[in-house]
């Protein structure tokens, strides 16, 4: 079985410097090998050790195969304009808020009404055809000369122009192509909350403004939020005879057999009101 010793020591063979962390992902520890060309690159390409050696065993690859994989992969992370980070322009066009489980990583963030939620802000881009995200530290905003509040303002701002809602029987019918069916009448009470990427989209919860604009036209007062993941949550319009522990055992047993745990939001069910 291929080992992260192994990993390592092939990418040192091919004449890369390499080095490992602890580094925190949505409140789970993951073990990071750093992969740069030269010893003072301030590009600094990341892979996770788990991930590599679980998705070497799905598809039975192997050790030159793995390798050639990550050098593929930090590559292309190579070639982009670290630069572009030292300008609080480009925070201002593409800076956002994610929400993720209370943790310990030194972050720009801040609780949000949720308990055991915190938002928190990175930038988004599209790089060589595939979305990239960075989270935004302390120091960035020092670097930057932007206070705490003037940034979640921005990203705010940002974020909130790419709220979706849609019925849940909509995003079944959408992802299967196809035309909505009666049967499918139930799912329309459900409601998808995102954005139009779908990438750590479940902030969108956070959207006041969009939420109320559905309740007003449902003729609603309150929902259970069901968070879903970090990129998606489901808004459920509250009806006489649902109890919050149905909801929350079914968070559960989503999170337990289909969210990944870098992905998983909380065991539990919120009550809203629009």
């Amino acid at each position: 079985m291929i080992t992260k010793n192994m990993i390592i020591e092939e990418l040192e063979n091919r004449g890369f410097v390499v080095d490992t962390k602890i580094v925190v992902k949505n409140g789970i520890e993951k073990n990071a090998i750093i992969v740069k060309r030269e010893e003072d690159d301030r590009v600094e390409p990341t892979v996770y050790a788990e991930d590599i050696i679980r998705s070497s065993y799905e598809n039975d690859m192997s050790l030159e195969e793995v390798i050639d994989g990550i050098v593929e992969i930090v590559s292309r992370e190579f070639t982009f304009d670290i630069n572009k980070l030292m300008d609080s322009d480009y925070f201002m066009e593409h800076g956002r808020v994610g929400i993720q489980k209370e943790g310990t990583e030194a972050l720009v963030k801040r609780p949000t009404q949720f308990e055991g939620i915190e938002e928190y802000l990175y930038m988004t881009d599209e790089y060589n055809g595939e979305s990239i995200s960075i989270k935004v530290t302390p120091k960035m905003l020092e670097m930057w000369d932007i206070s705490e509040d003037e940034a979640f303002n921005m990203a705010e701002d940002n974020t909130s122009k790419e709220t979706t809602i849609k019925s849940m029987a909509e995003v079944i019918s959408n992802m299967m192509g196809m035309e909505l069916a009666d049967d499918m009448n139930p799912l329309e009470q459900m409601y998808v909350i995102s954005n139009k990427s779908n990438i750590k989209g479940a902030s969108a919860i956070l959207d006041t403004k969009a939420i109320g604009e559905l309740a007003e036209r449902l003729n609603v007062h309150e929902f259970v939020l069901l968070p879903s993941s970090i990129h998606e949550c489901i808004l459920v319009p509250k009806l006489e005879g649902m109890t919050m522990n149905d909801f929350e055992n079914m968070v559960k047993e989503v999170n337990a057999t289909t969210v990944s745990a870098e992905d998983k939001l909380i065991d539990r069910a919120y009550l809203m009101t629009a």
